[in-house]
């Protein structure tokens, strides 16, 4: 077998971060792909076609010989696939993720999660979250039960990706049940040995008309790696911000904020 072919696909790859994420985003065999590479097997019909199509070229182009398709490349870059990763921004995350993924082990495990509500103004929101970890880095789960204790609530769900960058906790999140809402949460890591909070700044849409983007101070309570959910899910309700069931240190880090001189909100460094 011709190894033009081979040496023509090692050389679009190696305009993407890795033959690993090639393979992924062709949605074909690792394993298969490297006998592709090494001209050990040609790809089916089917599978050159879905090659061609995610590297821009034609099949015959593909074909040619090495020499004249370096040419190619080099004359026609954009038309050639040979570009930036296609979905940079997931790859930049997905690298980030993987990344941060050790230095955030410490923090996996269950918390309650305080914040000024911005659909209930005046009102402090308690969630129940949970990082964990999957093959892909951190993730970041979290439930609300919104509504007095006692009273009706309705529940949201909020699932998302935790990195490190630089030296904050970087979390962005869903509400999976409506889709109709993003927040971006950004805390202070914990440099103490034992953590027991997280504070930063979360911003998203306020669920009450007309939605309004909203920022507020955010808290983090670590609560350990398993904890009895029913009984922390009875305390995720909407608190007055005196109530004294919220920690102390929780009431002052919620409160305040806003810089002198300034409309700029700064969560306090725990």
């Amino acid at each position: 077998m011709s190894q033009d072919l081979p040496r023509n696909l090692r050389l679009l790859c190696s305009y993407h971060a890795s033959i690993v994420a090639v393979c992924q985003q062709l949605g074909v065999n690792r394993s298969q792909f490297n006998r592709y590479l090494t001209g050990e097997t040609f790809p089916s019909l089917r599978s050159m076609r879905r090659i061609c199509d995610f590297f821009g070229v034609e099949e015959a182009e593909l074909l040619l010989a090495h020499g004249q398709f370096v040419e190619l490349v080099r004359l026609r870059p954009q038309s050639t696939g040979v570009r930036a990763e296609r979905d940079i921004v997931s790859l930049t995350a997905g690298e980030l993720r993987m990344q941060s993924a050790k230095a955030l082990v410490p923090y996996l495990g269950y918390y309650l999660t305080w914040y000024n509500s911005m659909s209930h103004p005046g009102q402090v929101l308690c969630a129940l979250s949970k990082l964990y970890d999957t093959p892909f880095g951190v993730n970041i789960k979290s439930v609300e039960s919104v509504g007095r204790p006692g009273a009706r609530k309705f529940t949201c769900k909020y699932e998302g990706a935790c990195f490190l960058l630089g030296d904050r906790l970087f979390m962005t999140v869903m509400e999976t049940l409506t889709r109709n809402e993003v927040m971006q949460i950004i805390l202070y890591p914990s440099y103490n040995n034992r953590i027991r909070y997280l504070g930063g700044v979360v911003s998203g849409v306020a669920a009450r008309a007309p939605r309004p983007p909203s920022a507020t101070q955010m808290v983090m309570e670590y609560l350990g790696k398993s904890v009895d959910l029913r009984a922390m899910m009875r305390r995720c309700s909407l608190y007055s911000p005196q109530d004294p069931r919220i920690p102390e240190e929780v009431r002052q880090m919620l409160s305040g904020g806003l810089r002198a001189g300034s409309q700029l909100v700064e969560a306090p460094v725990v």
